[in-house]
Parts: structure tokens; sequence; C-alpha cells
């Protein structure tokens, strides 16, 4: 663990402590307060303190999940306040027209739910805080979403990865063996510090710290290991991390340019299809879930799944020689 994130864990755990020691009086009040004048900032102050104070991930919880959440809290607010929602009193309806409001506004279903979960951990705060007994988005579920989950990023060819390659730039390069070999996703790449690179020795690897915060080790290939190599010893000036990206969108646009210049397709694909590239060619060469689960560092086998299908779609169609 470097020290911006233990520095940056304990200022998070220093804030969620302040509000958690505060007299259940004053606490109650404050959040009473903040709920009445839909004050933003004490708001997410206090599901923030509630997040780490009580959620499953504690003071672990990641940088992108407090983003996301901050976002949903805003998203739910900017409903709220013009729908004549009370914060502390909603109506037995009201959860029910905000998911369908937001299913409404054209939000991809995933992001739908992260909505949802951010107002839930907002009513849980507002509980916790004994502000409020409302929990209207307990019940509340998205509407199924009509996209197969393999049909949303589909994963780049080889021969695509190929084309990239040969108009990248040595960071350009680094990103795209990350993701396409290394089945890293774009958080993963944006935490990465050189500490977590290991080069020396039989089986080349990084240490990566992935969702859920586990530290996992993710093997490199010869291309990958190569790539770092240039591209560390070419930029010892950068200091700790391995990107001069800092961005979800700064490795987003680049890849994008890239595939402009390239002229392959980026839409319905993105950052995230490298990660699809690398379980998809893993699938292809041993037909093993397993080999999936492990290199991608799946919890669920059924997440690994999706796999199969993006190899059958690029596999000939059985009845092609009939």
């Amino acid at each position: 663990m470097t020290l911006e994130i233990m520095a940056a864990r304990l200022d998070l755990s220093g804030r969620a402590e302040r509000l958690a020691r505060l007299d259940p009086d004053a606490l109650r009040k404050d959040a009473l307060r903040w709920a009445r004048d839909t004050d933003e900032e004490g708001l997410w102050s206090l599901t923030e303190s509630f997040l780490v104070t009580r959620g499953s991930r504690g003071a672990r919880v990641s940088p992108h999940t407090l983003t996301s959440y901050r976002q949903g809290l805003r998203t739910f607010l900017a409903w709220a306040v013009p729908s004549g929602v009370s914060l502390l009193r909603p109506r037995p309806n009201d959860g029910y027209s905000y998911v369908r409001h937001l299913e409404a506004s054209g939000l991809m279903p995933g992001s739908v739910k992260v909505r949802l979960a951010a107002a839930r951990a907002l009513y849980g705060a507002l509980r916790w805080a004994g502000a409020s007994d409302a929990a209207p988005l307990t019940d509340v579920r998205a509407a199924r979403d009509p996209v197969a989950a393999w049909e949303k990023r589909k994963p780049y060819s080889q021969a695509d990865i190929k084309k990239l390659l040969i108009q990248a730039d040595p960071q350009q390069t680094v990103i795209l063996l990350l993701g396409a070999h290394c089945g890293l996703r774009v958080s993963e790449m944006l935490a990465l510090t050189r500490t977590d690179v290991h080069l020396d020795g039989e089986r080349p690897y990084l240490s990566v710290m992935g969702k859920r915060q586990k530290l996992q080790e993710v093997p490199l290939s010869q291309s990958t290991e190569q790539a770092l190599r240039q591209w560390l010893a070419m930029t010892p000036q950068l200091g700790i991390q391995v990107l001069t990206l800092k961005t979800r969108k700064g490795v987003s646009d680049q890849l994008r340019k890239l595939c402009a210049v390239s002229k392959v397709r980026y839409d319905g694909r993105h950052v995230h299809g490298l990660r699809h590239t690398a379980g998809t060619e893993i699938y292809r060469q041993t037909r093993d879930l397993l080999e999936v689960r492990d290199h991608l560092r799946h919890a669920s086998m059924d997440t690994s799944a999706i796999y199969v299908n993006h190899v059958r779609t690029q596999d000939k169609a059985i009845n092609r020689d009939w």
C-alpha cells in the first residue's frame, strides 16, 4: 500500500470518525437540518460517514465507489427537490417514482442500480443518525436489463489490438497491454504504482488492488513486460505512479483517439473492452472458465461465463459447412 493510499484512508476514517463520535442528539440535529435544507455537502458527509462506519468495506471503500455514490446523491437531490419529495417523510411511492425517473432519463441499467444504491445509502445514513425511520427504496428494483451481459462491452479482436499497437505511443502501448493481456480494469491501471511492478524473477507479475480491495498477483505476458520495462526506464521523473494519466476520462480519451487514428471501432467497447479481450482470448485458447476466473479475478463463475458467449460469436457457425 502506498503512502498516498494510506493517507487518503486515514483522512477518510478521520472524517467519518468526527461524525460518528458526536453526541447522538447532536448528530440527529445536524442530520435533520441537512435534510430540511437539502444541504448536499452535509448529507454527503453523513452518507460518507455511514458508509465507512457501518458499510461492509469500512475504510477500505474504494474512491470510485465514493465518487459514484456522491454523484448518486446529487442526482437524487436534483430529482427530489423539484418533485416536492420530503427527505424525512417520503410518500409510499416516491422510491418507485425515482427509479422510473432514472430509467426514463436514459441511464444504462447498471447506472440506475448505482444511483439507487446511493439513495439507499442516504436513507441508511438518515436512519443511523436517528433523523428518520423512512426506507422508501428497500423494495424498489430497477427493471430487468433487456441487453445480455455479453452484448454490453464487446472485446477488441486480436486484429484490432495489432492495429492499435502499430499506432500507439509507449504509454498507450502499456495501457493496451495492461487491459488486453493482463485484464486490468481502468481503475486498476490508474492505481498501479512502480512498486507494484515486479519484473525480475522467473514469473514477472503485477500486484493489483482489485474490487473489494483484494490484493492479487497478475502474471505479465512477455510483450507487457517489455512495454513496462521500456516505459519505466524512459520516465523515471514521473514519481511513484506508472501512468501519467490521473482519471478514467484521461485513459478513455487516449484510447478513443488511438482508435480513431487506427480506424478501430471504440463505441460499444471502450477501455473495458480490453479486459474483455483478455478474457475472450484466454477462454478461446483453454476452454477453461477457471482460467478466465483466476486471470480476471472474478468473484463468481457467473461473471466469467460471459466469455463463452464472446468466443461462440467469433466461432464459425455450426451449420456453415452443411
